[in-house]
């Protein structure tokens, strides 16, 4: 149980911190719904690789 938890705890680190840095590495200052939806979805694409290569099965 407390190998899933850290991996949860990094699971959120690695969602958080691709959503934050993806604004600045794209580099537009405006805002447009899909840009914010592309960041949005690449976060989720970029944990849920993590969760998957984290599992040891």
């Amino acid at each position: 149980m407390k190998e899933e938890s850290s991996r949860v705890v990094i699971t959120l680190a690695v969602f958080v911190g691709i959503y934050v840095c993806s604004g600045p590495i794209i580099g537009w200052k405006g805002y447009d719904v899909y840009l914010k939806g592309m960041e949005f979805l690449a976060a989720v694409i970029g944990a849920g690789c993590y969760w998957i290569g984290s599992c040891k099965r």
